[in-house]
């Protein structure tokens, strides 16, 4: 089934019935085929023509998000061998026989590769431009091991990777290579690793996939034990100390020096990706996902409702990509204060219209969060305590003490009780869950009797006040 999406997805196809076995594979591109006789996707002239990209593509926004996607004929005009700078077409760069970029960046690749070498290094590069018939048999390749929905947190949707582009290289060095698989948890503190996050962007290069500053240990090269598997929610992929994206040298130092700026290890730290939207101006975009039927509850999508493989997708994109509007803001329907396990809990009734916009925390039990007497932040259950500043248009349930001179120490949001707290570890705007949700929310240190309020608050308006008293 394809469904009307606009240019960025018009050639990937994922049929609802299959989208989450690991048998039969899903055909991933509608306009691609294996008619080569070698199981290889061979593109129909019509949809992968050479296509010159128009001026500077260096920061071009390539992510997760309906938007942020390339189109299936789009490859770079000016393709080298990443070894030799000779020409190259892009039908012939194809990973791992042979590896090209686009030749500013191959040049630059070149340079930071004799720098490695220089000191003591021996620098591989296993993957560097990849078409997006490429890219189709990459995700394959992922989902024949662990299934389609395994396949989205380790690779991206073709036309969402930054490797399309030609100014991406995924780059290790043969001490780690010849050590194991090269996808191995620690090549962040290896020498190799290490050399990278200090001085590729000297070359230009930078690590678009970090390590999220709530995984980190020690050093800040490597994660607390499984957080290095855990998918950030600034970037919706695992850290990747290997993925290096060229965007230029004078552009690498000014982000560096806002990723500098922004607090590095701490909460504020600053991913490629949010600089990219602060230069843009968008950087309260929405950060939802493409819908590949994984991820309805929390996915985007330019498709019509009823099309595509949410039959209720989280948020509906008008052609711009922005959010279609709500029909009307949610409603607090009901709301109560209750003990139960030896602790108190707010439970509340919320109606939520379709394409209505939360941010975290997610306070649930499912998330581990809670709410503590005396704090402003969220106490995350696998994480520092964090605040979260209001972000316009982004409904969250309020929580007060008293009257109205108190305020609102304690906001919530509009989520799923069963979803997970992934999206505490960044300040954005997400979908809420539309219908009849119901929240349960943990508050400790409040002692019987004390007076509470709880509304639904936008930014630092709150609107259906309900008063209660704590049992």
């Amino acid at each position: 089934m394809a469904w009307a999406c606009g240019w960025a997805c018009v050639a990937v196809s994922i049929p609802v019935a299959l989208v989450a076995s690991a048998q039969p594979l899903p055909p991933m591109c509608s306009g691609l085929d294996r008619s080569d006789g070698h199981g290889h996707f061979v593109a129909r002239p019509d949809l992968l023509r050479p296509a010159a990209s128009a001026g500077d593509a260096l920061l071009t926004l390539v992510n997760r998000t309906p938007a942020g996607a390339l189109p299936p004929d789009y490859a770079p005009d000016d393709l080298v061998d990443l070894d030799t700078g000779r020409p190259s077409r892009w039908y012939r760069c194809t990973p791992p026989r042979k590896q090209c970029m686009r030749r500013e960046a191959a040049a630059a690749y070149r340079a930071m590769a004799a720098a490695m070498r220089a000191d003591g290094l021996r620098p591989i590069a296993t993957s560097a431009f990849r078409a997006y018939r490429v890219q189709c048999s990459t995700f394959e390749r992922w989902a024949s091991r662990g299934g389609f929905c395994d396949a989205t947190t380790v690779s991206a949707l073709p036309g969402h990777s930054q490797h399309q582009l030609g100014t991406t290289v995924d780059l290790f060095t043969r001490e780690w290579t010849d050590g194991g698989d090269k996808f191995r948890p620690g090549y962040g503190c290896s020498p190799g690793g290490r050399w990278l996050a200090t001085h590729a962007h000297e070359h230009g290069f930078v690590l678009p996939y970090p390590l999220h500053p709530d995984y980190r240990r020690g050093e800040g090269c490597g994660a607390v034990e499984g957080g290095e598997e855990r998918i950030d929610p600034r970037t919706g992929y695992r850290y990747e100390p290997w993925h290096l994206r060229y965007i230029g040298r004078a552009h690498a130092e000014r982000f560096r020096a806002r990723w500098e700026a922004s607090g590095p290890g701490t909460p504020g730290e600053i991913t490629l990706e949010q600089w990219l939207r602060e230069r843009s101006g968008a950087s309260d975009a929405v950060s939802a996902p493409v819908c590949d039927g994984c991820n309805c509850d929390r996915c985007a999508t330019f498709a019509d409702p009823g099309e595509g493989p949410c039959a209720q997708p989280a948020l509906s994109l008008d052609p711009s990509g922005a959010p279609r509007a709500p029909a009307g803001p949610p409603r607090l329907r009901d709301a109560r204060l209750v003990r139960d396990g030896g602790g108190l809990w707010l439970e509340a009734t919320v109606d939520v219209p379709p394409n209505t916009l939360t941010q975290p925390p997610i306070v649930t039990p499912a998330s581990g969060a809670r709410f503590r007497r005396g704090r402003r932040e969220a106490q995350l259950s696998d994480r520092a305590a964090r605040a979260f500043p209001p972000i316009a248009g982004a409904w969250r349930l309020a929580i007060g003490f008293g009257d109205a001179r108190h305020g609102w120490p304690w906001k919530a949001a509009l989520v799923a009780p069963a979803r997970p707290g992934n999206d505490n570890g960044a300040q954005a705007r997400i979908p809420a869950a539309p219908g009849e949700l119901s929240l349960r929310v943990s508050l400790e240190g409040v002692s019987p009797g004390t007076l509470m309020r709880v509304g639904l608050a936008d930014e630092e308006e709150v609107r259906d006040v309900r008063r209660l008293t704590a049992p």
